[in-house]
C-alpha cells in the first residue's frame, strides 16, 4: 500500500506514481497480492486539470485497489459517494475517519459532514469492501473512550 506519492506538482507525475503502482502490482501477482494506494487531500486536488485520484485509477489495473481515506476525500470537496460507485470492485478498505468544518478530524465518527449510510452503501453494493477501518485523530474525550464512541456509532449505522 502506497500512502504518499512525495511532492508531485504535474499530471505526468501522477502517472508516474500509477506506473510504479503498475511494476509492483506486476511483481506481486503470482504471490496473490496487489498493489494499492491510500489517498490524503492532495489526491483530490486537480493537476493540470486532472483529479490525481483519477489519474491513478484511469492508468493502473482494475486489481489496484484505490483504498479510500474518507475524511480527507470530504475535506477536499470530493464526493466519496460518487467515486466507490465509479471505481466498482476497487475501493476495498475504507479509512472511517470522520470530518467536520468546524473541528477538523477531531469530531468522532457520525458525529461530521461525512454521508456514512451512502458511504457504506456504496462500498458494499459497488466497491468490493474487504475491510473497514475507523480512524480517529483526536477528540475531546480520553483514547479509550473515544475508541468505544465510534465503534458504538458505527455498529448503530450498521445495524
Amino acid at each position: 500500500m502506497l500512502a504518499s506519492a512525495g511532492d508531485i506538482t504535474a499530471a505526468d507525475g501522477w502517472k508516474g506514481v500509477a506506473e510504479t503502482l503498475e511494476k509492483g502490482n506486476d511483481k506481486m501477482k503470482s504471490a496473490g497480492l496487489h498493489a494499492g494506494y491510500h489517498n490524503h487531500q492532495v489526491e483530490w486536488k486537480a493537476t493540470d486539470g486532472q483529479i490525481p485520484m483519477q489519474i491513478i485509477a484511469d492508468n493502473t489495473d482494475k486489481s489496484v485497489m484505490l483504498q479510500l481515506d474518507v475524511g480527507t476525500c470530504v475535506e477536499a470537496g470530493a464526493d466519496p459517494v460518487a467515486w466507490i460507485n465509479g471505481h466498482e470492485g476497487r475501493i476495498r478498505s475504507l479509512h472511517l475517519k470522520e470530518w467536520s468544518p468546524d473541528k477538523g478530524y477531531a469530531v468522532l465518527f457520525g458525529e461530521g459532514k461525512c454521508p456514512w449510510k451512502p458511504i457504506l452503501n456504496a462500498a458494499e453494493k459497488k466497491g468490493g469492501v474487504e475491510f473497514y477501518l475507523i480512524e480517529q485523530e483526536g477528540s475531546a474525550y480520553p483514547e479509550f473512550e473515544t475508541a468505544d464512541r465510534c465503534l458504538v456509532a458505527f455498529r448503530n449505522l450498521k445495524g
